[in-house]
């Protein structure tokens, strides 16, 4: 399992998502579990929008990255528990994956689920923050 590929991992939750019939509902009640998932967890490094917390050093803000122009801003959301220092304290439960060297910060664990409502969340953030 440890050479598992999570973006496809994480691809293959999404398909599987519930924004079926009551879509714009579903995806409101998963932003709004984001965006708590986000100022529990998140907020301890990022600055949060609407949030007065400092964050760390140079860790970029939520707002900051919505806002890149980079062409692959969204895939670094989709994909951030693989992404450093993320693996040394983020730990997926369905990929029952290993954080990778010393822990920087409390672990944090995470479900499949979780992750598509951390995503919600910033697609609502990105709809607020993005120019057209």
């Amino acid at each position: 399992m440890k050479n598992i590929n999570k973006a496809g991992c994480f691809a293959l939750a999404i398909t599987f998502s519930p924004f079926g019939a009551s879509g714009a509902q579903a995806q409101e009640a998963s932003a709004e579990r984001g965006e708590k998932l986000a100022n529990f967890h998140c907020a301890r490094c990022h600055v949060m929008p609407g949030r007065s917390n400092m964050g760390i050093g140079s860790t970029p803000s939520f707002k900051i990255m919505v806002k890149s122009e980079a062409a692959d801003w969204r895939d670094k959301f989709e994909a951030f528990y693989s992404l450093a220092p993320h693996p040394a304290f983020v730990t997926i439960k369905e990929l029952r994956t290993e954080r990778s060297g010393p822990a920087i910060a409390a672990p944090i664990v995470l479900s499949f689920r979780e992750i598509d409502d951390l995503i919600a969340y910033v697609d609502k953030l990105a709809i607020e923050h993005r120019k057209p």
